[in-house]
């Protein structure tokens, strides 16, 4: 039963702007943006049960960049399924090892108490304004 919608209206907003800012040649994405795109990606990738399509032959770096992505966003119980993910992915798995292995990776960060859609909202709002994909300035604090 695929009962997935699709990210928060700021996650959709901002990824589509990364996606168009990515295909820009030259344009270097700033690391927050790197993060955004690789959670929303992965995380769109397992919703669909299309992991192991997503992965394909970049397996273990995929997970890898997802298990940074995800850890910096706060999700900690997909980041250690992912590190477990990682340890018992061969450097070279067939589509088929794919195929069988990923379904389980699929249902165990479906079944996350993480609130990977808050998170990713969250680190979107905190990181980008609302009318562009740069990221915000920190705010200096007044001394008083």
């Amino acid at each position: 039963m695929d009962t997935w919608s699709g990210h928060f209206p700021i996650t959709h907003f901002v990824l589509q702007a990364l996606v168009r800012k990515q295909a820009q040649n030259g344009t270097q994405l700033s690391r927050a943006e790197r993060v955004l795109l690789t959670a929303c990606q992965f995380w769109a990738a397992v919703a669909r049960r299309e992991l192991s399509q997503y992965l394909a032959s970049e397996c273990v770096q995929r997970l890898v960049v997802a298990f940074e992505a995800y850890t910096e966003i706060g999700a900690v119980r997909i980041a250690s399924a992912l590190r477990i993910a990682i340890v018992h992915c061969p450097d070279d798995p067939s589509r088929d090892w794919l195929a069988r292995n990923m379904l389980n990776v699929e249902g165990c960060l479906l079944d996350t108490e993480d609130p990977i859609d808050q998170l990713i909202a969250g680190f979107a709002a905190k990181h980008f304004t609302d009318d562009s994909t740069e990221e915000k300035p920190k705010r200096p604090t007044m001394g008083r």
